[in-house]
Parts: structure tokens; sequence; C-alpha cells
């Protein structure tokens, strides 16, 4: 079944006939997935930062952590289709089959130009991201010394990321499995990209390959560690926004905000020796250093354009959306 005809939506009351159909909302989510699966895609950028530009972050979060043993009390006692409304469940098909969609029909171009034109993919995503941290921000009603302390923390975070030694590629199933639990969970973070962790992992380009290749042992591993990780972090991440949403803001701007550093165009990967200990970890040069140490010249007005580009299409989003704010926080958690 092609991915893009999960874009549809279930009605109907308890013991009608379930009707299946597509409509407009469906094919926006379904775009927006696509936007989040070509995001995750790129070492540096994270789908949650899409979620968040694209208004549908908390949705996601409470999706996921409804799936659990609860919807099958659910199903036994009131049957399917109030099942599926629990765990909202057109909203996890539609996006999920976006998603899937971007990595299965981009997933070669981006590696492609990851090994091309990295520089200006990354200037693209650093353009998307400077202009989401105003967007978060705006969620924030009162800034205090706390919440600034908060945000200073979550880029102190992100940005540590950038001085973690890079591990070669290899493992076995059971290390993907826990890749995928810990990257789904960098995933969801906006600003912590779960295709650097794999890449720190040394898991990305044989994760990568193995699903564009249909590599089925892997995927099924790595998918099974993804959801195990997902199902865990998104409860305590879930918790967060509904009792401490304010904070929880100010801690995901300075995500955001840190990870402009790991999104610097030029980028290369040295090796470093400490206390006999040798490892790679990339380092941030300026062009001229780049074309030097890499032989491939990037222009940095194309650079600046495309980052423009990047802040020009949020603020696209933002106004076709409607709504200048963050969305509210719910009076209470809706789920047990």
């Amino acid at each position: 079944m092609c991915p893009s005809w999960a874009a549809w939506r279930i009605s109907g009351r308890p013991g009608s006939n379930t009707v299946m159909t597509i409509d407009r909302h469906s094919i926006v989510l379904f775009l927006k997935g696509m936007a989040m699966g070509a995001a995750d895609s790129v070492p540096g950028v994270s789908g949650g930062t899409v979620a968040l530009i694209t208004n549908i972050y908390e949705e996601l979060v409470d999706a996921i952590k409804s799936l659990g043993w609860h919807v099958l009390v659910v199903w036994k006692h009131e049957g399917f289709l109030a099942a599926w409304r629990y765990m909202n469940g057109r909203f996890l098909l539609t996006l999920g089959a976006g998603i899937l969609t971007s990595l299965l029909l981009f997933g070669n171009l981006i590696i492609s130009l990851m090994d091309t034109s990295l520089p200006y993919l990354l200037a693209f995503f650093a353009g998307l991201v400077l202009a989401s941290i105003r967007y978060v921000a705006m969620g924030v009603a009162r800034w205090n010394v706390q919440r600034w302390l908060l945000l200073i923390a979550g880029a102190v975070f992100a940005m540590v990321l950038a001085f973690l030694p890079l591990r070669e590629s290899g493992g076995g199933l059971v290390y993907y499995f826990f890749c995928g639990a810990i990257a789904i969970c960098a995933m969801i973070l906006p600003g912590i990209s779960g295709a650097f962790i794999l890449l720190l992992l040394g898991a990305y380009a044989p994760v990568l390959e193995a699903l564009t290749g249909f590599d089925v042992p892997v995927i099924v591993v790595f998918a099974a560690g993804c959801l195990c990780g997902l199902m865990l972090f998104t409860r305590l991440l879930s918790w967060l926004l509904h009792h401490h949403h304010e904070n929880t803001l100010a801690v995901l701007s300075g995500m955001l905000t840190g990870s402009l550093y790991l999104l610097w165009p030029w980028r290369v990967a040295v090796e470093v020796s400490l206390e006999g200990f040798e490892f790679s970890r990339y380092r941030h040069v300026l062009p001229d250093t780049y074309l030097e140490a890499t032989g491939q010249a990037f222009s940095a007005p194309v650079c600046l354009g495309l980052a423009v580009a990047g802040v020009v299409l949020v603020l696209l989003l933002e106004t076709m959306a409607g709504n200048n704010n963050t969305e509210k926080p719910p009076a209470s958690d809706p789920s047990p």
C-alpha cells in the first residue's frame, strides 16, 4: 500500500460502518509529516523543530503518550473506534505516513546533498531554527530569572553535542535497537537532532542505508528500539508540558538556540588526541579554511540567502496557521 494513501480519516458512530475519506486537514498533516521526515534525515536538524513550527508538537507528544495498555482497555470495553479516537489514530497514522514517505522518497537525495552540498543544506535549516526560536519563546508569557537560566541550560546541553566524539560505523542488531531508543528521544526534542545522535553513535549511515535498501532485520530492530524509547520518553515530556508548560518551553527555546552552533555550515571532521585516546569530532571553520581542508568551495552569500529563505518559510507557516503564538497549555492532562 502506498504510504500517501494512509492519509485517511476514520469516522462514524460506534456500531456504524467505518468511513474512509481524505480531507484537506489530512493532506496538510501528511505534508507536515514529510517535512519532519526530511528534517530528521539531516544531522543537526530535529523533526521536533518542524512539529513546533507547524503547531502540532503538543498534540504529537500527547498522541504518542496515549499509546499503551489503556488503548486495549478502551478497545475491549468501547470498541475499535473509541480506541482509535482515544489514541488520536488519524493524526498518528497520517503524520507517520508522511514521515515514512519522506524518508523513502528523499533518503537518497538527502545522502547525496550531504555529500555534495552540506553547507547549503545546513544554512537553510539554520534559518528555519533561527525563526523558530522566536516562535517557541513567544509561548512563555513571563520571562524571569529561572526561565532565563533554563534557556541557557538548554542551549549549553545542545551545544555540548558538537564536542562529543564521533564513533566509527558498525554494530550488531542489539546495538541498533539501543541506538533507535536513544535517537528517537532526540528526534522528538526540538533542537536536538536524532540524526546527529546516530552520527555520534556510528549508526547514521548504516540505518539510512538499511532504510533506503529495505534491509528488513535492521529496520525492524531499529524501529522496535525507537518505539520503546518513544513510549517511555513522551510520558515524561507530556507531563512536563502539562504541568510546567512555560518552563519546558524555555528549555526548548534554549535547545533551539544551542542547535544553531551545530548548524554552522562550514564544519570538518578532525582527529583529536586526548591523554592517549584518539577520536574524531567536528570543528567549525571559516569558508576559506573549509576550502583548504576539503577542496570544496561554498558561497557565503548563497548560504546567507538560504538561511534567509528558511526564516521566510517559517514566517509564512506562521501566517498560514493564523496563529502567532504556540499552543496554550491544556487545563489538565487528558489521559491517564
